[in-house]
């Protein structure tokens, strides 16, 4: 069983390159940054008032791009390889999340309907979560989470939360991990290397060893060579990216942690594990990027 998903970015950033084919971070020139702003004094996962906003590298030019209705949030914007579209994740408080693309200037919204895994009953969750745009263009990766719930250790968790691919109409949809009913941990926070070929994620233990581990994995883009990458003591995850030449992967760590985490660096083969930053225990760190030209 899983825990239920929420979203946990403040402020999700993501860099569009308006050349190059990459997903969360296209390598190329450096754009503008797609983020998410939440009301005044809000914070946290739940549909309370969030919305897409760009701006430039500057701090100038800043324009709000989706205006959700009173109690939606639209979080984990990710753009399209060229920087024509953004996706990202529709949240609210009385039925699932849904798949949304807008255009950078707001207009064109457009959800994508995704159908239901055969067996699961309308009376059943099922939702896509923190989508990412692949490299061509052409795919979406997401966190399908889907089926009943149940309490452990006093938290829900939903039977499947798997990394998912599809068409960016919502075609062919393939589910790549946690092919078991039920499972032990949860997938989530997917996105794809440079090449297209690989995918990173968070995995989030349930009941499988050592319990509450989070650990950054890598699967190849037909679910097959699921590898681990950083070491469960690590509580690695918060938005892993890949850099712009699929060298390394980006997270921070412990991910769970409210202050004294920080950035880390590691190859998508898990070694050369690197730490990047250095802040004491009063300095809040969440998650990060890197920018399209790689500096």
């Amino acid at each position: 069983m899983f825990r239920i998903l929420m979203s946990v970015a403040l402020v999700a950033t993501t860099v569009a390159s308006l050349a190059a084919a990459a997903p969360a971070t296209p390598p190329g020139k450096n754009g503008q940054i797609a983020f998410t702003r939440f009301a005044s004094g809000v914070r946290g996962g739940e549909a309370n008032g969030g919305a897409i906003f760009t701006i430039g590298t500057t701090g100038r030019a800043e324009r709000q791009v989706t205006r959700p209705p009173a109690g939606v949030s639209d979080v984990q914007p990710d753009w399209s390889p060229d920087g024509s579209r953004i996706v990202f994740q529709r949240e609210f408080n009385d039925k699932p999340y849904e798949t949304w693309t807008v255009r950078p200037d707001g207009s064109d919204a457009q959800s994508i309907e995704v159908a239901c895994p055969p067996g699961i009953p309308a009376t059943q969750i099922c939702e896509e979560n923190q989508p990412a745009w692949s490299p061509d263009g052409k795919r979406l990766a997401f966190s399908w989470a889907y089926g009943t719930l149940k309490r452990i250790r006093g938290e829900e968790w939903i039977e499947v939360s798997a990394i998912t691919v599809m068409n960016a109409d919502g075609r062919k949809v393939k589910q790549l991990t946690q092919l078991r009913r039920p499972t032990s941990s949860e997938d989530s926070q997917p996105v794809w290397s440079p090449d297209g070929k690989r995918i990173a994620f968070v995995r989030l233990n349930s009941t499988a060893k050592p319990v509450d581990g989070k650990a950054i994995f890598v699967v190849n883009a037909d679910g097959t060579g699921l590898r681990r990458v950083t070491p469960w003591r690590l509580n690695a995850g918060d938005h892993p990216d890949w850099s712009p030449d699929g060298r390394t992967i980006l997270f921070r760590s412990p991910s769970d942690a409210v202050f004294g985490s920080n950035l880390f660096a590691v190859r998508p083969d898990g070694s050369g594990l690197k730490q990047l930053t250095h802040f004491g225990r009063t300095v809040e760190v969440l998650s990060s990027s890197y920018s399209p030209n790689g500096k």
